[in-house]
């Protein structure tokens, strides 16, 4: 079994092969669907039913192009890049909110047009802070622990993005770029208590933000009864549960959708909805288990990673893939407030798409260089004073020597030889019993 395994990952280019598998089947998938859900929208939109389908090929062209490239290229080279990196993806941030600069579509101010093509900083950034905390939190070793030294200045700069991300305005990436750098922080040894106080402070912040504008406010209200406005501010939630609904269990076939021709953005964020129509339960449990097989290994890849960098970075990616989709999942099946974010691999999408690609590739980067068996030994311990690693009890049998036994007549008797009265009896010799004679004679 050992031996498939290797054979494949030599096969696959030394990468992850499980990763690998449950990314294509996930990439295929959204191209179909992009096709099936489009349909409609194009045609009335842009008057040729292709025209969506068609763009979405081009942003895949150019996804394993980019994808090749993080493969290929050694990872260690973002650790040297991390700031560069974060610095234009953050002035991108602040740019695409000054007025004739970013573009404005539906209320919102998130793009950058450039003609037909747009560009998406709030993704950018995801992969951008990813890196640069993975860099950063590396460069302070046992100072992880500090509040004053490490958790402040990163709850400075998260919550810097996070503002920049809320005013244009993004809750759903908010929420998936807070969480994921949480768990980048708690997966580099930070302490438990620091983790939980930014927690409920950021939690704090969530609930005023939610509270001072209308349209959130109304979101709240459609959670707890979509049906009370099903036609203002709780009809994407019905349309979508209606969707779902009428899927059934085996779905009504590819291309049968109906919900399509009404539900807002059938092809990006609520793809899903459209893929519980046509697919069932059965289609929707399946993509889920791929989202499953997908973080299991991204977090596999963390555990085996060589080196401290390589093991946040994997943790970075696997967290914000992991959050993303189960974030979607919830919004479509009205598990929480609605809030518009993409499913990775399957929405529509040229910017988020192809950074997803190249996240993904950066994983199956790391998973090249590592063993694939055990755990990596810069695994943090929270319980640890002094924030550092501890190194798992091991034994290898395979290279500890036998222990000599010495021969039974080489032995050397320790201590006074034991005397006659406590010797213990051969099997089946007779025995005495004092005062009776040798002779037998009772």
């Amino acid at each position: 079994m050992q031996r498939n395994v290797a054979r494949a990952r030599q096969l696959a280019g030394g990468v992850d092969t499980w990763l690998t598998l449950a990314f294509l089947a996930l990439m295929c998938i959204g191209v179909l669907m992009v096709y099936s859900a489009s349909i409609a929208d194009a045609y009335i939109y842009y008057g040729s039913p292709l025209y969506v389908f068609q763009r979405e090929l081009v942003w895949v062209g150019l996804g394993f192009v980019a994808m090749a490239v993080a493969v290929r290229v050694d990872y260690r080279h973002l650790q040297r890049f991390a700031l560069p990196i974060f610095a234009v993806s953050l002035f991108l941030l602040f740019a695409v909110l000054a007025p004739h600069v970013g573009q404005s579509s539906h209320g919102a101010q998130r793009w950058f047009g450039f003609g037909s093509i747009t560009i998406e900083p709030s993704e950018l950034i995801k992969l951008a802070l990813a890196i640069y905390m993975a860099a950063w939190l590396t460069s302070k070793g046992e100072m992880v622990r500090d509040f004053k030294h490490t958790v402040v200045p990163f709850s400075m700069m998260v919550g810097l993005v996070a503002i920049l991300i809320v005013r244009q305005p993004d809750l759903g990436t908010t929420i998936v770029v807070t969480l994921t750098m949480f768990s980048v922080l708690f997966i580099a040894g930070a302490s438990l208590t620091h983790i939980a106080a930014i927690t409920l402070g950021a939690s704090g912040v969530g609930l005023m933000l939610a509270r001072g504008s209308s349209y959130r406010t109304g979101r709240l209200t459609a959670f707890m009864n979509p049906w009370h406005d099903p036609t203002g501010v709780g009809y994407h939630t019905v349309q979508a549960l209606l969707a779902l609904g009428s899927g059934g269990i085996f779905g009504q076939g590819l291309g049968n959708s109906v919900q399509k021709n009404v539900l807002p953005a059938p092809h990006t964020d609520s793809i899903l909805a459209i893929i519980g129509e046509e697919w069932g339960i059965i289609g929707t449990v399946c993509i889920l288990l791929l989202f499953v097989l997908v973080a299991y290994r991204g977090i596999r890849i963390t555990l085996t990673a060589p080196d401290n960098f390589s093991r946040l970075l994997a943790a970075g990616i696997t967290s914000w893939i992991t959050f993303q989709a189960m974030l979607n999942f919830a919004v479509i099946t009205s598990s929480v407030p609605f809030t518009g974010v993409p499913l990775p691999f399957i929405s529509y999408g040229g910017t988020s798409l192809i950074v997803s690609m190249v996240a993904v590739g950066i994983l199956l980067n790391i998973s090249r260089h590592t063993s694939g068996e055990g755990i990596a030994l810069q695994a943090p311990h929270h319980g640890r004073r002094d924030g550092g690693a501890r190194l798992p009890r091991t034994r290898n049998h395979s290279v500890a020597e036998p222990r000599p036994v010495p021969d039974r007549k080489q032995r050397p008797r320790v201590g006074p030889k034991p005397a006659a009265a406590t010797r213990r009896p051969r099997l089946g010799a007779p025995t005495y019993k004092a005062g009776i004679p040798r002779s037998g004679a009772r």
